[in-house]
């Protein structure tokens, strides 16, 4: 199935990843630099056992520097790919905020309308009761509500 096949394919990709930053691997290619390094520097002039020393020194230590910018340079790609993939985030963070916002807004609106037509409602109540006391109107909604329901448990049950 597919699934097994992303499995499999992630275990062997991890099984060459570990191959490949195993020290095997890195001293394989220190090994290829330095000879890589030699190739193009020859022997640098060295004319007796001690220049022949100190040119294999410059050598190794040129091969060393090389091996450890290409690792960096890894590295720095790494890291240039994490940087993109948390722009990524950060702009889908920034999409999603967007719209919470956008709905955030809407349901400021109807809670600003829907407070003025309770408060209109409360108005007409209060005109028809002819009463300003608020307790008495929320005690008589109430009761209007206990009422409705009432009526409703004896239709239905």
């Amino acid at each position: 199935s597919r699934q097994s096949f992303i499995q499999t394919t992630g275990e062997k990709l991890s099984a060459f990843k570990d191959r490949m930053v195993s020290h095997e691997v890195k001293n394989k290619i220190a090994k290829d630099e330095r000879m890589l390094v030699s190739r193009r520097s020859g022997n640098l002039g060295a004319r007796n056992k001690r220049e022949q020393e100190n040119t294999d020194f410059i050598v190794d230590q040129q091969a060393t520097a090389q091996t450890m910018m290409r690792q960096q340079d890894e590295v720095l790609d790494d890291l240039d790919e994490a940087v993109i993939r948390v722009g990524n985030m950060a702009g889908a963070i920034e999409i999603e905020i967007a719209e919470q916002n956008k709905m955030l807004n809407t349901l400021e609106e109807d809670l600003t309308d829907a407070e003025e037509k309770l408060g209109f409602v409360m108005g007409k109540l209060a005109k028809l009761l002819k009463t300003k006391n608020k307790c008495q109107l929320g005690l008589i909604l109430v009761l209007i509500l206990v009422v409705v329901i009432l009526f409703f448990m004896v239709i239905y049950l």
